[in-house]
C-alpha cells in the first residue's frame, strides 16, 4: 500500500543514514513508492546525489490483499486451505499476488542495470522488504516457496554484488542494533 513513512520510519531512515555516513556512494536508486522514496531522500540529505526513482524496485503487487492486516492474510490463507508457515511474507498460493518468480523477473534486470551502470562503485538502493528478501534468496540460492527464517526489519542493509553472472550477499546488517 503506498503510504508515507511515519515518525518511527523517519527515525529508522535517519539511523541508516548515520550508520552509512562514512561511506561514499556513486548514486541512489529507489522505488517510486512513498516510503522508499522518502527513505532515499533522508539517506541523501548530506550527500547531494541524484535519486533515480523506478517502479522496478517496488514491493510486490498484493492485488486484492493490498492494505490488509496480517490477521486478514492469515484468515484468507485458512479460507483457501493454505498451510500457515509462520512467515507473514509467505504469499505462496495466494491468488492475484505477484509471485516470487514474477517479482524476481521484474527485479533482476533492474539490479543488473544498476550494477552495470556503476561498475566498481557502491550505490544505495532504497526499496522494500519483499524485494530485499527476493535478492537475498537468489544470492543464497534458497528455493522459492521456502519460508523466510531471517528478520527483515526496517533499516536493514543488505550488501549485494553481482560477480560474473551471480548475485552475492556480502553482508546483512540490522542498523537498529548499531544505534
Amino acid at each position: 500500500t503506498p503510504t508515507s513513512l511515519n515518525d518511527a520510519g523517519r527515525r529508522q531512515a535517519r539511523g541508516v543514514a548515520a550508520a552509512l555516513a562514512h561511506k561514499k556512494f556513486a548514486a541512489i536508486y529507489a522505488s517510486d513508492l512513498p516510503r522508499a522514496a522518502e527513505t532515499a531522500e533522508i539517506l541523501n540529505e548530506n550527500r547531494g546525489l541524484t535519486i533515480h526513482y523506478t517502479p522496478a524496485l517496488r514491493e510486490r503487487s498484493f492485488g486484492e490483499y493490498e492494505g490488509k492486516t496480517s490477521d486478514d492474510i492469515r484468515a484468507a490463507r485458512t479460507a483457501l486451505g493454505l498451510k500457515q508457515t509462520g512467515d507473514l511474507a509467505d504469499w505462496t498460493g495466494m491468488p492475484g499476488i505477484e509471485t516470487e518468480g514474477q517479482l524476481w523477473k521484474r527485479l533482476n534486470p533492474a539490479l543488473r542495470e544498476i550494477s552495470a551502470s556503476h561498475g566498481g562503485e557502491d550505490v544505495l538502493v532504497a526499496t522494500h522488504g519483499g524485494v530485499v528478501a527476493r535478492a537475498i534468496y537468489h544470492a543464497l540460492e534458497i528455493p522459492e516457496g521456502t519460508p523466510r527464517r531471517f528478520s527483515l526489519s526496517n533499516g536493514i542493509v543488505a550488501v549485494l554484488q553481482f560477480r560474473t553472472d551471480h548475485l552475492y550477499l556480502l553482508s546483512l546488517i540490522d542498523t537498529a542494533l548499531l544505534t
